[in-house]
């Protein structure tokens, strides 16, 4: 096991996500997700990795998380702490998620009435 310290930039290039059409009625939702975290090399020499989220449950979507990772060190040593990584990816893409859904979700906005008589007052103001 390794245990140098390492400092690790963790990069988002894209995010995509797939959002039912209607939303829970339940406050407090289990989601189920499947998850998997596939790791490659850029074209930059980066460790690059797509994290994908696929939730089961009350609210079903699909969700992926693009990026790739930043270290001081080299990268052979990253891909050897693949194990360590994983988690810690897989816990940003869950908040971002998480964050994007509550995001999404839809809202309602009260439009005021704008009394006739201002309406009259703004309108004189601006005739010549």
């Amino acid at each position: 096991m390794i245990t140098s310290n390492t400092n690790l930039n963790v990069c988002v290039n894209k995010i995509k996500m797939i959002r039912p059409g209607n939303n829970p009625r339940s406050c407090d939702l289990n989601l189920n997700v499947d998850w998997t975290i596939e790791y490659n090399r850029t074209d930059e020499g980066n460790m690059g990795y797509v994290c994908t989220l696929d939730a089961m449950g009350e609210m079903p979507l699909k969700f992926a998380v693009q990026g790739f990772l930043e270290c001081e060190t080299q990268i052979e040593d990253l891909e050897k702490r693949s194990d360590e990584l994983s988690p810690l990816i897989l816990d940003k893409c869950m908040n971002t998620m998480v964050n994007i859904v509550n995001a999404t979700n839809n809202s309602i906005i009260t439009i005021n009435t704008i009394p006739e008589v201002y309406l009259n007052c703004v309108s004189s103001e601006f005739k010549n």
